[in-house]
Parts: C-alpha cells; sequence; structure tokens
C-alpha cells in the first residue's frame, strides 16, 4: 500500500501542486520511497493539474460539491487509462495522509481544490 504524505510546504515554496504543502511517498518498502516519488508524484501534479485547467465552474456551488469538477474529473482519469494505462494504474488506491497539515492549509481554495480532485481517484482514501 502506498500512502502520499501530504506536509507544510518548507520556506514558503510552492510544492508540487502549486500549494503550501508537499507530497512525498511513504510506501511499505522504505527503500523504494524515492524511486516512488520521483515516478508518482509527477502523475499525480499533471492529473491534479490537467483537471483544474479545465474545470469550470458556473453552476455557483463550493468547489467540493461541483458537479461539474467531478465529472471532468472521471473524463480525465478515463482518458489517461487509454491513454497511459500504466499511470492510471498508479493513481488507483491511494491513501493521503493529511494528519500534519495545518488547519489554515486545509482551509485554504487550492488545498480545497486539490483534495477534491484526488478524492475522484478510484479508491483514494483520506486521513485527516
Amino acid at each position: 500500500m502506498i500512502t502520499i504524505v501530504v506536509l507544510p510546504a518548507l520556506d514558503g515554496h510552492p510544492g508540487q501542486l502549486n500549494g503550501h504543502f508537499t507530497l512525498a511517498v511513504q510506501a511499505l518498502d522504505s527503500g523504494s520511497e524515492k524511486k516512488l516519488e520521483a515516478q508518482l508524484l509527477p502523475i499525480i501534479a499533471r492529473f491534479v493539474h490537467t483537471v483544474a485547467a479545465g474545470v469550470s465552474c458556473y453552476n455557483k456551488q463550493p468547489i467540493e460539491t461541483s458537479s461539474n469538477l467531478n465529472s471532468y474529473a472521471f473524463e480525465c482519469f478515463a482518458e489517461l487509462k487509454i491513454e497511459a494505462p500504466e499511470a492510471a494504474a498508479q493513481l488507483e488506491n491511494l491513501t493521503f495522509d493529511c494528519r500534519r497539515l495545518p488547519e489554515a492549509i486545509k482551509a485554504h481554495s487550492i488545498w480545497k481544490l486539490d483534495r477534491t480532485i484526488l478524492l475522484t481517484l478510484p479508491g483514494a482514501n483520506f486521513i485527516e
């Protein structure tokens, strides 16, 4: 099982998803963490950026409940499964450990958007 640990960004630099947080891989086999980070985190970032860049929010609902965002994210994942099935498979059944993320970052709109997108991944689990 792979867990993605969500941490506050260091020195105010934006993380992989351009927010005030960063992602790190925590794997059962600690020797594989750096390799997984180099391989998996760019796939996660591309997926989130693709969805965020293409979604429209005309329905005036909070981003967490936007049907436009959810349906577009599902479409993007379906396309990824066709175009890059290995990459799509790596995005399934991930756990995101957010326990070290301060409430101020959790309340930020970038985190809310990114979390909502990540929740659309098949089998995504969040530890708050």
